[in-house]
């Protein structure tokens, strides 16, 4: 097998007709960012953890990173305007950072390899399908993102920053397939512990791709989809928007996503 590098055309390469190529192209979970809310101000351990899958790229506040890029833990103090204290650096901020890359070249995917069932997830096998998905063209994306995050329990500024975040990448295309993550099994492949335990965690992860309009007729049900209303995602994702807003609660709020590249 020839691995294919950056700093080399497919020309350079022996490639032969009726030769078969591989296509493997590395994802990113991109900006998953943790706030934490609590009544008064108070002590936190947050605890992430990674299946072998992933590896941590890059995080903030800066932390040591342990068991070969798959664990960290942040110490900090919150506050009851939202902001945080890290305790290592003494540095203030609004919510805790983490990105992961999927790791490839240990765990490589077969060309038999068959899409993930709903209730399981692992970003080297992420998939959407007609049936577990939403289609809508890319001008409608930003107003439909709005409402399910309203809905799954995101404030104003986290909805704000999640939609202009990944607005270029959705510019880029014609149509958006896009799909949430079952809490339960987002938190298998990258479990946080934190304590004091939280009296409610709200997780949310997008997983999207670009659809060609030549390609709309294999999404005909998932353009249906798009028409329902967008409460259809709290019981997908499994959270509890009304606690979730509860001030007199200590809630934990992430949210993040990842492209499907093919």
């Amino acid at each position: 097998m020839i691995r294919l590098r950056d700093d080399r055309s497919i020309r350079s390469y022996d490639i032969r007709n009726g030769d078969t190529i591989i296509l493997r192209v590395k994802s990113f979970v991109k900006k998953p960012i943790i706030y934490l809310y609590s009544p008064s101000d108070i002590d936190v351990s947050v605890k992430l953890s990674l299946i072998p899958e992933w590896s941590l790229s890059v995080i903030y506040p800066v932390v040591t990173i342990e068991d070969h890029g798959q664990r960290l833990e942040w110490n900090v103090r919150t506050h009851q305007d939202g902001s945080l204290t890290e305790h290592n650096s003494g540095l203030d901020v609004s919510y805790l950072f983490w990105e992961a890359k999927t790791n490839l070249e240990a765990f490589p995917l077969s060309p038999a390899s068959k899409p993930q069932l709903v209730d399981t997830f692992n970003p080297i096998s992420s998939s959407l399908d007609d049936m577990d998905s939403v289609v809508i063209p890319v001008g409608k994306v930003a107003i439909y993102l709005d409402k399910s995050l309203k809905a799954l329990g995101l404030h104003t500024e986290a909805r704000t920053s999640f939609i202009t975040y990944w607005l270029p990448s959705f510019l880029k295309h014609e149509y958006i397939a896009l799909r949430f993550v079952p809490q339960a099994a987002y938190e298998r492949a990258a479990s946080l512990s934190i304590s004091p335990q939280p009296d409610v965690v709200t997780r949310v992860s997008m997983l999207f791709k670009g659809i060609r309009k030549e390609l709309l007729g294999d999404w005909a049900n998932a353009r249906i989809q798009a028409e329902r209303d967008v409460g259809l995602w709290v019981d997908v994702v499994g959270v509890d928007p009304a606690r979730a807003s509860d001030a007199t609660l200590f809630r934990v709020l992430e949210w993040g996503g990842m492209e499907v590249l093919v």
